[in-house]
């Protein structure tokens, strides 16, 4: 196999959770080594599960098994001497360290950026935290959902007269791991240049305030805000999900679906009315404009549902495509790992571990011809205490 892209890197990883082991993952898997670093009982996603037949087991947990690909790990007290003298070590070999637990936190060990930029002057020293260094609310704790919340994310997602939503899972941690790995490699391209390392310092509420899909534009620029709109894209309606036979499916006509500034020209059919079979759906007042669809859009959903209430989810997906109009299905998790296209794409992975046996996995976010990245098993607890300890 080619040498992998980042193999000639070493990364200290002292974070937990998310949010740093997903950049120091995203490390591993292109050929990093990746040093993990967790207190004697373990990193706490270990706790987190799930877990096979529900039964914790620090071994088995899904998301540390997901999160922490390709690394290896040493277990140590940071906040004793030996632990800390282990660390500093590990560091006079390192190119980023990357930590989760904030600057005070760091500071007190011994191991803040102010402490170790002049020891490791090209170290490249990523922290992840919930708010930044700065600012009013640089000491409060907080999670995905706090970042999400204060991205106005959940704030325009839900019934315009409930409560605002945010989307399952982690969303904002993973979103901030993505951005530390993306100011890792620029911190290390830079340093490439000028020989010197840096703080990269990234706040979970900021990334995810960068995914706000315009939200602060339009206040910007319109002072205008946004209101939750249902499942429905406000702009260009119908952008919605709706149900169908055997599902739930994403419709999404746009310009090529329902005519958007008037009717279709030349006498013309919309794709839209070609994939119900009702040529004469154009002649409608209803759909003289895509505004008038946005205002009406309840009378839009009254003649769509019955349409799609007698098609299954994969019919009205193939017919769509064949207009050129990009509908999807809402898939189940299974529906997705048995996706025919993912597996032509050989995307989920089996890897086999020492503890949790072998279980499948999601693969790279991003390909690349020469240098491909590569899956491996998660270390065990403590798995290379004695290799590095040798060093």
């Amino acid at each position: 196999m080619a040498e992998q892209a980042l193999s000639d890197l070493r990364i200290v990883d002292l974070s937990q959770r998310i949010a740093g082991p997903y950049c120091t993952k995203l490390f591993a898997d292109m050929g990093a080594d990746v040093v993990k670093v967790e207190p004697p009982q373990g990193d706490v996603s270990r706790t987190m599960g799930p877990f096979p037949d529900d039964e914790a087991d620090p071994e088995r947990s899904g998301l540390f098994l997901h999160l922490n690909t390709g690394k290896k790990s040493v277990t140590l007290d940071a906040g004793r001497m030996p632990g800390l003298a282990l660390v500093k070590k590990l560091l006079a070999t390192a190119d980023v360290f990357v930590e989760s637990s904030g600057p005070a936190v760091m500071a007190a060990l011994g191991l803040g950026y102010e402490d170790l930029k002049s020891e490791f002057p090209n170290l490249v020293y990523v922290s992840i935290t919930p708010f930044g260094h700065t600012g009013p609310y640089k000491d409060y704790a907080g999670n995905s959902i706090t970042a999400m919340a204060m991205s106005t994310i959940m704030y325009n997602t839900g019934d315009p007269d409930r409560e605002p939503l945010t989307t399952g899972g982690a969303p904002a941690e993973y979103i901030a791991g993505i951005h530390a790995w993306i100011g890792a490699l620029s911190a290390l391209a830079y340093r490439e240049k000028e020989s010197a390392g840096q703080l990269v310092e990234v706040a979970m509420a900021d990334a995810a305030a960068c995914a706000d899909e315009y939200n602060a534009a339009m206040y910007g620029f319109q002072g205008a805000i946004r209101r939750r709109f249902y499942s429905r894209h406000v702009f260009g309606y119908p952008m919605d999900i709706m149900a169908c036979k055997d599902g739930h499916i994403v419709v999404i006509p746009g310009a090529a679906g329902f005519p958007q500034r008037g009717l279709p020209q030349d006498g013309a059919v919309s794709p839209m009315a070609l994939l119900m079979g009702n040529i004469e759906m154009d002649q409608q007042p209803l759909f003289q404009s895509g505004q008038e669809r946005m205002i009406r859009w309840r009378e839009v959903d009254e003649l769509l549902q019955p349409w799609l209430d007698e098609h299954t989810k994969e019919e009205i997906v193939e017919l769509a495509q064949a207009l050129r109009m990009p509908f999807a299905h809402v898939p189940t998790v299974q529906d997705l790992v048995e996706s025919e296209h993912l597996q032509a794409r050989r995307f989920f992975q089996k890897i086999g571990h020492p503890r949790a046996g072998e279980l499948t996995y999601a693969g790279h976010p991003f390909r690349m011809s020469e240098t491909p990245a590569e899956l491996s098993c998660a270390p065990t607890l403590g798995e290379h205490n004695s290799e590095l300890a040798d060093e």
